[in-house]
């Protein structure tokens, strides 16, 4: 069976400016984008807010290239040896996902691309299959990351299949699809037969490890959904329906 392969690239210049020009101006409270890229870049931590969002554009720019060309280098050798890395999961990773969620990618789908620079989130590209990482990371993080993104790919069109209906803006922030398909990366990656094959514990973002369910932590709820012998669709159905209500509640509450 043929999969597509992962192909880490250094990003263009450009590349790097305008996902550090978004990632500023995010305001994703699941994330904290906006505080990962003050800290990434600790220059931008000095712009005042009030500022033209052209001013602050062209100080983004400057602090960006500046950086970009003193660890070009370092963003080239980066890219090879995380295509080395990866190389060794590709194939026998695809394998068993494909079979965990009873899904194939594309037969378009040869190539995901993964630009490499200088990057404080990972930012996923579901229509073109690709995704971003930063420099410096070490072996086990990086098979996290590529592991993480790629699920979401095949997720997604697994979702497609049973959920047609939903609307393609659902699967982005801030819609119950999305942090759905982010928290489910747990219980996922964290059970056979992908534990087996992986040396790393698979995380969520930090604020879904902070809900709680009637004194149970709701990831915990998650992955007992599925721990059990039910199929694949029953899990995502039933895990589904379960986050669905549990934000129903909150937001009831906070109203």
């Amino acid at each position: 069976m043929d999969f597509p392969k992962i192909e880490f690239s250094p990003m263009t210049l450009e590349e790097n400016i305008e996902i550090i020009k978004w990632a500023f101006f995010e305001e994703n409270a699941d994330i904290s984008v906006h505080n990962y890229t003050t800290q990434y870049f600790p220059e931008l931590a000095e712009i005042d807010l009030n500022s033209k969002k052209e001013e602050v554009y062209e100080l983004i720019r400057d602090v960006v290239t500046k950086d970009y060309k003193k660890y070009k280098d370092k963003i080239v050798s980066e890219s090879a040896r995380y295509n080395k890395l990866w190389n060794e999961y590709n194939d026998k990773y695809f394998y068993i996902l494909s079979n965990f969620l009873g899904t194939k990618f594309p037969k378009n789908i040869k190539k995901i691309n993964a630009y490499v620079g200088l990057i404080p989130t990972f930012p996923r590209y579901l229509d073109r299959f690709s995704f971003s990482v930063s420099t410096n990371l070490e072996d086990e993080k990086l098979v996290e990351v590529a592991a993480h993104e790629t699920l979401h790919f095949l997720w997604f069109e697994k979702w497609k299949i049973m959920h047609p209906e939903t609307p393609r803006r659902h699967f982005d922030s801030p819609f119950n699809e999305w942090k759905y398909s982010e928290m489910v990366t747990d219980p996922i990656l964290n059970n056979k037969p992908f534990a087996e094959l992986f040396k790393f514990t698979e995380k969520g973002y930090d604020s879904f490890y902070e809900l709680y369910d009637h004194g149970e932590l709701v990831m915990d709820k998650l992955r007992n959904i599925y721990s059990t012998d039910d199929n694949i669709e029953e899990k995502i159905e039933k895990g589904y329906k379960y986050i669905c209500n549990y934000f129903t509640k909150t937001n009831t509450k906070n109203n």
